[in-house]
């Protein structure tokens, strides 16, 4: 076997024996991190406690914060017992949402190649957005597979690049980590050719336009934490990597319900959020999804109602825009509800229902419960 094999094999190994000793939400403490900024602690609203028969479910799913905010109303909050309410936890593929939105604002200054330029091997940046497959990919860490290889490797630049399209493009929907890795290796060209010189200091170029164009304006309450692919190359995490507290990720989504506009002031594009989140320029309908009829999304896919878009998921509503959601492997949720006004964030160490999230979730805003 290459011995670059053999050296991916033994840091999956070292990886399994580590990360028995923390939780999900901070196995960011495992990996080289950078952390970026200091916090402003300007608080949301007075938090109320999440309705009891609530409290009973987040404690038996192992959930380690869950914040409801809805229009008008304070905002609802509920952190694990021991667990400070203003703890930073890793964000998995939330992070790929994050990232679509700092994509849409280099998109809108023309620093990034635009929607239909090709960029790797055939594919353009529209079908990186949407993962159009093309890019092989496994899913699953109980071996030595291509998930392993985004999530441990020491140079993602290098592993972005070495990926090669082997399969039809745009014929069928593949979630895959590769898709958000040259995302970030085309941001971080894009920046660099374009000039752009960040105000603050930064250790990377994408994880500073990242901090300093999108998150620094929401007056953070936390320090941000950012997974890179080793200390000798500093390169953000693309695909998994950011790390936030639930309040600050609930003012992300604030941002999106408010059509990208913070405070009186446009951060992401409105019309970038419109084409990120329009089923119809996404993946839709029950054939798009057959590679997951037996996997955990397929039963809620089956249905019809749901769509991916341009790095963010989605639920067709009747009467009203859709809801739109980020999703992280191990629950971590971003639910944003135009339907609803409201925004709801649960981070965790597992999945830990026997049932959809976005769906529960939905049905407790519906029913007034939460």
């Amino acid at each position: 076997m290459r011995p670059r094999f053999w050296g991916l094999a033994v840091r999956a190994l070292l990886y399994s024996i580590r990360q028995r000793r923390v939780g999900a939400s901070d196995e960011y403490q495992l990996f080289p991190k950078i952390s970026l900024g200091q916090p402003t602690a300007k608080p949301l609203q007075a938090t109320v406690p999440v309705p009891s028969a609530w409290q009973g479910l987040l404690a038996e799913t192992k959930t380690r914060a869950f914040r409801v905010w809805r229009e008008n109303r304070p905002l609802q909050g509920w952190d694990a017992p021991g667990d400070d309410p203003l703890r930073v936890g890793r964000l998995y593929s939330v992070t790929k949402s994050v990232l679509s939105l700092a994509w849409g604002i280099a998109d809108a200054e023309k620093r990034v190649p635009q929607l239909d330029e090709i960029v790797h091997g055939g594919m353009t940046v529209r079908q990186l957005l949407r993962m159009d497959s093309g890019l092989p990919f496994d899913e699953g860490f109980s071996r030595v597979n291509r998930q392993v290889h985004t999530y441990l490797t020491r140079n993602a630049g290098r592993a972005a690049r070495s990926v090669r399209v082997v399969e039809p493009v745009a014929e069928e929907f593949h979630y895959n980590d590769y898709h958000s890795l040259l995302l970030g290796v085309l941001l971080e060209e894009g920046l660099k050719k374009s000039g752009w010189v960040p105000r603050i200091a930064g250790p990377n170029l994408v994880s500073t336009w990242m901090y300093e164009r999108l998150l620094a304006p929401l007056d953070l309450s936390a320090p941000v934490h950012f997974v890179v692919d080793s200390a000798r190359n500093g390169f953000p995490k693309t695909e998994s990597g950011l790390c936030l507290c639930a309040d600050d990720l609930v003012k992300i989504g604030q941002l999106v319900l408010n059509h990208g506009v913070w405070d009186g002031r446009v951060l992401v594009p409105a019309a970038w959020l419109d084409q990120s989140t329009d089923p119809h320029l996404g993946w839709s309908g029950v054939e798009s999804f057959r590679r997951y009829r037996n996997l955990a999304w397929g039963p809620w896919l089956s249905q019809g109602r749901g769509f991916y878009g341009w790095h963010w998921w989605g639920r067709l509503e009747k009467d009203s825009k859709p809801t739109v959601f980020a999703m992280g492997i191990h629950g971590q949720l971003l639910v944003i509800s135009p339907k609803h006004r409201a925004v709801v964030v649960r981070l965790a160490d597992r999945w830990s229902l026997k049932g959809w999230w976005p769906d529960k979730i939905l049905e407790g805003l519906e029913k007034g419960l939460i």
